[in-house]
């Protein structure tokens, strides 16, 4: 018989300690939410900040150039792609400015620019300074040489001044001008000879926000989303003064505004000029967003920031959605080398619309600029248009 020694029992495994596990991973899920809700805030401030900024109302001017030297009717100016483009510009400084003729001469630093003429003050060495597309300033007879009255539109948020400039007559159909964001009715004043040409009587109008003109509740700048209203009640000004029709013409913003309320009304629009037109601000927001180096994330929380902050709907904006049902004639001037709005939107609301409904220009130059790269061309076809649809 065979006796076997007692099995010695085998030795325990220990527990984990689980108060001690559930422990770490109750630090690592906190640290976790910790990070995302970091992450989410500062995502939130930034959206919050750029959000603000997009809608910021800021009408003062910016001179980021230096006069390096004038003398023998030129002006020497430091070289970037502003200073030696080819066109007619002017050269403005706080108190002043000229008209630029062509560049005569310079180095790989410099620019030299025959001045044309002075209209105000005198170009000295040293001075801050811009080149500016609009030209002029002042009021239609001071810049131009034009008869106009100071005139003044109702609206929601109070009497709206502008600029009236007769035609041959108050019947018939009046241009209706709307200058863009941040921008004043100077901007409108290369159109005026253009459109007096033709009998058309102009109406160039401030809007809520402007210098001299009526705030919005907020005074912020809705990207079009309710200054189009404005637009709409110079409309109807012009309407009760004897308007049988309107073309609205509008400069960047100006251009969403403008659609804006041809979509809103189209039976008393003839027509519609764009020139450099937001014709989708989400992707104009992006195109600006990628300018600044930012992540295109924190762009998007930007627009939806927008949306919940200032009741935006940059869906409502996207003109390229519309294009399909326009009903009325359309001319669109872009610019090869804007840097302030995205371009291709208005490509596609051309593409888009119904054959024959959209003249669309193409043109050198920067944003709004497309006069000052060939005015002669610009004329050419706004005249066309304007007696096709003016009649």
């Amino acid at each position: 018989m065979t006796t076997h020694a007692p099995e010695s029992p085998a030795p325990a495994t220990p527990e984990p300690a689980r108060p001690a596990r559930r422990r770490r991973v109750r630090r690592l899920v906190a640290a976790l939410t910790g990070l995302v809700l970091l992450v989410c805030a500062a995502l939130g401030g930034v959206g919050w900040y750029f959000a603000g900024v997009a809608t910021q109302v800021d009408h003062s001017a910016e001179y980021p150039l230096r006069i390096t030297d004038v003398g023998n009717g030129t002006v020497t100016l430091p070289r970037d792609p502003d200073t030696e483009r080819p066109g007619t510009w002017a050269l403005a400084w706080p108190d002043g400015r000229a008209l630029l003729g062509p560049v005569v001469g310079g180095d790989r630093a410099t620019v030299v620019r025959r001045v044309a003429s002075v209209l105000k003050g005198t170009p000295a060495k040293g001075a801050r300074a811009t080149i500016d597309h609009w030209l002029y300033e002042g009021d239609p007879k001071t810049a131009l040489g034009l008869a106009f009255e100071d005139v003044a539109y109702p609206t929601r948020v109070g009497r709206m001044p502008a600029w009236l400039l007769p035609g041959t007559s108050p019947k018939g159909t009046w241009v209706i001008a709307v200058h863009g964001r941040n921008a004043g009715m100077a901007e409108t004043f290369r159109a005026m000879k253009p459109v007096h040409a033709t009998g058309m009587t102009m109406l160039s109008i401030a809007y809520r926000n402007d210098v001299d003109a009526p705030r919005s509740a907020d005074h912020r700048n809705h990207m079009g989303a309710t200054e189009w209203r404005d637009v709409a009640s110079a409309v109807a000004y012009a309407r009760a003064n004897g308007a049988t029709g309107v073309v609205l013409y509008g400069w960047s913003m100006g251009g969403a505004m403008a659609m804006k309320t041809l979509r809103a009304d189209p039976s008393f629009v003839r027509g519609v000029v764009l020139d450099s037109p937001v014709m989708d601000w989400s992707a104009t927001l992006d195109k600006q967003g990628d300018a600044r180096h930012l992540p295109r994330l924190v762009t998007d929380v930007a627009k939806r920031t927008m949306r919940y902050r200032f009741g935006i709907d940059l869906d409502d904006l996207d003109q390229t959605r519309f294009a399909p049902r326009l009903r009325t004639p359309v001319l669109m001037f872009t610019t090869a080398g804007d840097r302030t709005v995205a371009n291709r939107p208005a490509f596609a609301f051309a593409k888009a619309a119904p054959p024959g409904m959209v003249t669309h220009v193409t043109a050198q130059g920067d944003h709004t600029e497309a006069w000052n790269t060939d005015p002669a061309a610009y004329e050419r076809a706004l005249a066309s248009f304007l007696a096709r649809v003016g009649r």
